[in-house]
């Protein structure tokens, strides 16, 4: 109970800065791909900043999580298909809507109709994502299996 109240509030607290910066108006997106509005690409690059500097304090004090107590693991993934396919389709979805999946809840609280749709398919794509997985996760019988030599 203790940490859905905490997600609540982070939550919220998200949903109010997408909101204030006016993240979920599609012209503003449309203005930041044009370079005509600098300030969406400042808060991207303070976001960022933030993550990393959070990160390397976490890896560092070797943190354990602020609600269940449970210490902080970490795992590198190399870059696989299943990134590669899930890239192009988060950019096809953003370029084809123009929305960002981040404030789909900021538009639909406001009463949006491109904030229901477009949650309608993310939670459609969420709900495929299990019969869609073995497809992104077969390897083609052309390339070699990872680690394999290739020979000149």
């Amino acid at each position: 109970m203790k940490a859905n109240l905490a997600t609540l509030g982070f939550g919220a607290l998200f949903g109010f800065v997408l909101g204030w910066a006016r993240l979920h108006d599609p012209v503003t997106l449309h203005h930041m791909f044009r370079f005509a509005e600098p300030d969406v690409f400042l808060i991207m690059g303070s976001a960022i900043a933030t993550a990393a500097l959070a990160t390397r304090l976490l890896r560092r004090t070797r943190a354990r999580t602020w609600v269940g107590g449970e210490p902080v693991t970490w795992r590198t993934l190399a870059p696989s298909r299943n990134h590669v396919i899930g890239s192009v389709l988060f950019g096809l979805g953003w370029g084809l809507v123009c929305i960002c999946p981040a404030p789909i809840a900021v538009l639909m609280g406001s009463g949006s109709l491109s904030g229901f749709t477009t949650g309608a398919g993310l939670m459609l794509g969420v709900a495929l994502r299990d019969r869609l997985a073995p497809l992104a996760s077969a390897r083609p019988t052309s390339l070699p299996a990872a680690g394999a030599e290739i020979g000149l």
